[in-house]
């Protein structure tokens, strides 16, 4: 998960820093800040993915299943698959309770 706020023209900022909630945010960061000289508040930053886990992790097991031939690349696939959409699933919610939070 990445954290971002918007600034004067709508585009997204991207935050280098961590934080589960936005109360751990504001305690590493304070909860007023500055990002390229403009005010923000721990209540003006959002989460979102950093990336697609399933995707890659299909990609990675389909790479590493070569050594198995056709079915260790199917096998691979699938395997990878799963575990990336776990990750995606674990991040989602992440994210949900980043954004529901409060400072």
């Amino acid at each position: 998960m990445r954290l971002f706020v918007r600034n004067i023209n709508g585009e997204k900022v991207v935050l280098d820093i961590s934080a589960s909630t936005r109360k751990q945010l504001a305690s590493k960061i304070g909860f007023k800040f500055y990002v390229k000289g403009e005010p923000y508040t721990v209540d003006d930053v959002v989460a979102e993915p950093s990336s697609n886990d399933t995707a890659g992790g299909a990609v990675i097991g389909g790479l590493l299943g070569l050594l198995g031939g056709g079915v260790g690349v199917l096998i691979g696939g699938v395997a990878g698959g799963l575990i990336g959409g776990i990750r995606d699933e674990d991040e989602k919610k992440s994210i949900n309770h980043f954004n529901n939070s409060i400072a």
